[in-house]
């Protein structure tokens, strides 16, 4: 009998990868137990499968008494580690780990992790082409696509692992060492869930933690809060970004340099990349770097970087009306993302910010916005606070909702001006996720007219 087998798991948080750990531990023949504060009107069927085949659901609640009966605790990536039932489990020594953790723990695969508070989606995805073409067989996922133990449930077969991690998924990661960590960037984020923001940047520093001598941690260096911390990462250290012209992979003259030894030295064009943006720039050095970890050579990454397309509501062209660009970033549900994206311009930015408040401050908008932007427009939820931050600054306005404000956004607009939904706030003020919300700005997009392009 397998150890799964001989335990309960008591798995908590009903999500797509709450679903799928539920699964694959019913496979295996484990005890479980599953627990979300929804009711089961929200779930429109998704929980039949897995009651079916014999998982108990206690719905609406949590009970003390599922956390105290179990041997183990399978945590979703959303639900807060500090709920009291899962304090007291502690107390009582139970173990507790994430979805990632406990699928991690079931193979016996290289792993590339990617983490950091902007563009981990756009690299993971990023690496995984340039792996494919490289002649690997990649499974990409974990906080994107797939969770890693629905993959697993699925039979398919891969050589190496390229992860997406949030800082929520490192939180309840407790023997997880990838053989290449990337990090991103490190910037105000999520201040609603951590105590400080310093306990946010420790999360997303500690894909490092358990590394070894042999492993690679690829750090921006132009990042400043990452920079502070380079000298903690045990492994073998490669930087990219900034000005450190000894950084593993800079841009110059419209190419990315890449140094690593005892590897590779070699330039990737940058003319045909369709990933726009300085912050774009960072995450193809990144992906450069973690390729050449996994010995891909520059022919594979040079295809990938002119093919990749990037993905929906990241700085994404939505049309032209009128000589006026629009852009749908909902996506960048942070200040640190909405400062990336008006880099990325050399030209006057409209900018509908708002949505639902994550606490972190707005006052690195007001330099890029002193440069580039023509005027401020917030909406939802965070509208009043980021208002009273902005104003007397920048030129800004208060709107209800993200109709009106694009309204006023437009009839302001000149030719060759761009109207930049980057709204540095979550969407669930009033939409159902950061896609509902970027579909709704190219609805209005839509609906200015046949004169469109």
């Amino acid at each position: 009998m397998s150890k799964e087998a001989s335990e309960k798991t008591l798995v908590v948080g009903l999500g797509k990868s709450g679903l799928a750990v539920c699964a694959l531990l019913l496979t295996r023949g484990a005890v479980v137990t599953a627990t979300d504060l929804r009711p089961r009107s929200e779930f429109q069927g998704a929980l039949d499968g897995i009651e079916k085949a014999g998982c108990s659901l206690h719905l609406g609640s949590h009970r003390l008494e599922d956390f105290l009966g179990a041997d183990r605790i399978v945590v979703s990536p959303g639900v807060p580690l500090d709920i009291e039932p899962l304090e007291e489990a502690r107390r009582r020594g139970i173990e507790i780990v994430g979805e990632l953790e406990w699928s991690c723990r079931q193979i016996s695969l290289p792993v590339i992790a990617v983490t950091g508070t902007n563009g981990k989606t756009t690299t993971t995805a990023l690496i995984g082409e340039i792996l494919k073409i490289g002649g690997r067989r990649p499974f990409v996922g974990g906080n994107i696509g797939t969770p890693l133990s629905q993959w697993i449930l699925s039979g398919e077969q891969a050589d190496v692992m390229v992860l997406e991690l949030s800082s929520f998924q490192l939180d309840s990661a407790s023997t997880f060492r990838p053989d290449v960590g990337v990090l991103l960037n490190i910037t105000e984020d999520h201040l609603d869930r951590y105590e400080s923001f310093k306990a946010y940047a420790d999360s997303k520093f500690s894909l490092f933690r358990r590394q070894r001598n042999s492993d690679f941690a690829i750090i921006n260096g132009g990042d400043p809060v990452c920079r502070e911390r380079i000298g903690r990462a045990p492994g073998k250290l490669l930087t990219f970004g900034g000005s450190n012209p000894a950084a593993n992979a800079v841009v110059e003259n419209g190419a990315v340099k890449v140094s690593v030894p005892g590897r590779a030295q070699f330039e990737i064009s940058l003319e045909r990349t369709r990933l726009p943006g300085l912050h774009n720039r960072e995450n193809i050095m990144a992906a450069c770097l973690a390729a050449t970890c996994m010995e891909i050579g520059p022919g594979p990454i040079q295809a990938a970087i002119e093919e990749f397309g990037g993905f929906p509501h990241r700085l994404e062209w939505v049309g032209r009306w009128k000589g006026i660009d629009f852009y749908d970033d909902s996506k960048a549900t942070n200040v640190g993302a909405a400062v990336k994206a008006l880099e990325g311009f050399d030209r006057p930015v409209l900018l509908l910010l708002g949505g639902r408040d994550k606490l972190g401050a707005y006052q690195p908008l007001i330099e890029p916005l002193t440069a580039r932007g023509k005027m401020v427009f917030a909406f939802g939820e965070a509208g009043p606070r980021i208002y009273g931050e902005l104003s007397g600054k920048v030129r800004i306005g208060l709107y209800s909702d993200l109709a009106s404000a694009f309204q006023d956004a437009v009839g302001l607009a000149s030719p060759g001006d761009v109207v930049l939904l980057s709204p540095a706030c979550a969407s669930f003020d009033r939409y159902e996720s950061y896609a509902h919300r970027g579909d709704h700005f190219k609805k209005l997009v839509a609906e200015l007219g046949d004169s469109i392009v």
